[in-house]
C-alpha cells in the first residue's frame, strides 16, 4: 500500500496520540488504514529529545501523567513500560531565597471552594473570583490565578469558572497523584506505531493536508507531500487534528479547508480555547538548588514564583538530575514574546533569580536549553485545550460524528482528561469504535 492514491478503508489525519491510537485499534481490526502526518516524526505535541549524553529523554511536549489515567497506564503495560511517581512536592518563593510549602495553601483554597454554592449560570473564572472576594482572602485568589494559568495553560478571563471547578475537584486536577512514563512519552508513542500491522497500515510523514473532500460513505484528503499534490481515498476519517488548527479561518496559512463546511461543528470549536505555553528544559552544569541552605531543597518537585514571567518550574525527581523545567502558561506565555532561544531564555533566568535568589550566575551554570514553540508550529498553534465560557458541552458535541462519514478525536474532546495524553488516546480509541459500529 504505497500509493498515495490506493483506496482505504480509514484515513487518519494526525499521528499524535489519538490519531496513533486509533489507527492501531483499526489495525487489530484488520481495517485497512492511512496515517498522514505533516511533521516528519509521529507524536504531536508528545516531543521526546535525547541529547547526546543524556540519560534519559527531555520532555519538550506532554511530560505528566496526571492521576491514575486507565488508557495511559493500560498502554504503558502494553509496551512493557512503568509509570512513575514524580515528585509532590511543592514550593513557592515568598520573597528570593525565601520558600514556603504550598500543600497547606491548596488545600485551604479547596476549602473555602467547597463552601461557596457552584455557579448556576457560567461565568469566567476570573469574574467568580471577584465576586467571591469575602470568601477568598487575596492570597488564595492569587494562588487560584496562578493555578489556572500555570495547571491549565488559561486566561482566567477566558476559562470557564464551571469547568475549572469540575476540573479541580476530580481526579486529575493539580494536586492529583502524578507520574511519568519510565522510559518517556517518546517510548509509549514508538509502542503504538510497532503495534501497526504493516500489511494493513501505511503511515505518511511529511504530508501536509489541505482539503478534506467528503460525503456520505466517500472521503478525498487533498494533501502536499514533499513539494507535490497527492490525495488519498477512503471511505470513512478520523481527524486529530490539534483545536488551533481546526479553529484557522478558511485559506488562512495551515488552514484544512472541509467540503462540505462542518457547520453543526462551528459553535461547539468557538467555545473551546487553545491555550499558550512555554517549556524550557535547562540542563544546569550542577543540580544548584539541592545544595542551597544547608541542601534543604533537594527533594522539592516543583518551585513557583508568583507574578514571575516564568512561575512554574519543576526538577525530574525521583531521578536525580542537573534539569530544571521552566514553564509559563496562559497570559504570562503570550507576554513573552519568543522567537529566539535567548529571548525565551532571559525572562526564565529572571524568574529563577525572583525563585532563589538574584545573586547567582545562572547563565555560567547553564550547559543547554531544549524548548519548542507550540504557538507558532503551524501543526500545533498552541498548546492544549481549555473550556471558555459555555463550553461544558463542546468537547462531547465535537466527538460525534458526521454522517459515519467523518469522526473526530483529541485531547480537545475528551471529558474526563481533557488537555492530556490520556484524553488524546481515550477519544482516538473512542473514535475507532464508533467506526467500526457504524458498519
Amino acid at each position: 500500500m504505497s500509493k498515495a492514491t490506493d483506496e482505504f478503508d480509514v484515513v487518519v489525519i494526525g499521528a499524535g496520540a489519538a490519531g496513533m491510537a486509533a489507527a492501531a485499534h483499526l489495525s487489530r481490526h484488520r481495517k485497512s488504514v492511512c496515517i498522514l502526518e505533516a511533521r516528519e516524526r509521529v507524536g504531536g505535541r508528545i516531543f521526546s529529545v535525547r541529547p547526546r549524553g543524556n540519560a534519559f529523554p527531555l520532555e519538550l511536549g506532554a511530560e505528566f501523567i496526571h492521576g491514575e489515567s486507565e488508557a495511559v497506564f493500560e498502554q504503558l503495560r502494553l509496551s512493557g513500560d512503568v509509570a512513575v511517581d514524580a515528585g509532590q512536592t511543592r514550593y513557592r518563593a515568598r520573597r528570593p531565597g525565601e520558600l514556603q510549602q504550598t500543600e497547606d495553601l491548596f488545600e485551604n483554597m479547596k476549602e473555602r471552594l467547597k463552601r461557596i454554592p457552584k455557579p448556576r449560570a457560567d461565568l469566567p473564572f476570573a469574574e467568580f473570583l471577584e465576586q467571591h472576594k469575602r470568601a477568598l482572602p487575596p492570597e488564595i485568589r492569587a494562588f487560584a490565578t496562578m493555578l489556572v494559568q500555570g495547571f491549565d495553560g488559561a486566561d482566567p478571563a477566558r476559562a470557564s469558572a464551571k469547568e475549572i471547578l469540575k476540573e479541580w475537584a476530580g481526579g486529575s486536577s493539580a494536586d492529583a497523584p502524578t507520574f511519568r512514563p519510565q522510559r518517556g512519552y517518546g517510548a509509549l508513542i514508538d509502542s503504538l506505531v510497532g503495534s501497526l500491522d504493516p500489511s494493513h497500515v501505511c503511515l505518511q510523514l511529511h504530508s501536509i493536508v489541505t482539503e478534506v473532500k467528503w460525503q456520505r460513505g466517500q472521503v478525498k484528503v487533498l494533501l502536499t507531500r514533499h513539494g507535490e499534490l497527492s490525495e488519498v481515498h477512503a471511505k470513512q476519517a478520523i481527524v486529530t487534528l490539534p483545536l488551533g488548527v481546526m479553529q484557522l479561518p478558511p485559506l488562512a496559512p495551515g488552514s484544512v479547508l472541509f467540503s462540505p463546511q462542518l457547520i453543526r461543528k462551528q459553535m461547539p470549536f468557538s467555545r473551546l480555547i487553545m491555550g499558550p505555553a512555554i517549556k524550557l528544559a535547562l540542563c544546569f552544569s550542577k543540580p544548584f538548588w539541592t545544595e542551597i541552605e544547608d541542601r534543604r531543597h533537594r527533594d522539592i518537585a516543583f518551585f513557583f514564583a508568583q507574578g514571575a514571567p516564568f512561575p512554574t518550574f519543576w526538577s525530574t525527581l525521583p531521578v536525580r538530575s542537573s534539569i530544571l523545567y521552566a514553564w509559563s502558561g496562559g497570559p504570562n506565555a503570550s507576554r513573552i514574546v519568543a522567537r529566539t532561544t535567548d529571548e525565551v531564555l532571559r525572562p526564565a533566568l529572571a524568574s529563577l533569580g525572583q525563585i532563589f535568589g538574584k545573586d547567582r550566575n545562572y547563565r555560567r551554570m547553564l550547559e543547554g536549553v531544549y524548548w519548542h514553540d507550540w504557538q507558532n508550529d503551524p501543526y500545533s498553534c498552541g498548546a492544549y485545550s481549555y473550556a471558555g465560557v459555555g463550553g461544558g458541552p463542546a468537547r462531547k458535541q465535537l466527538a460525534q460524528s458526521v454522517e459515519q462519514t467523518l469522526f473526530f478525536a483529541g485531547e480537545a474532546l475528551d471529558e474526563e482528561e481533557p488537555s492530556a495524553v490520556g484524553g488524546a488516546i481515550n477519544t482516538g480509541r473512542k473514535a475507532a469504535e464508533q467506526l467500526l459500529a457504524s458498519e
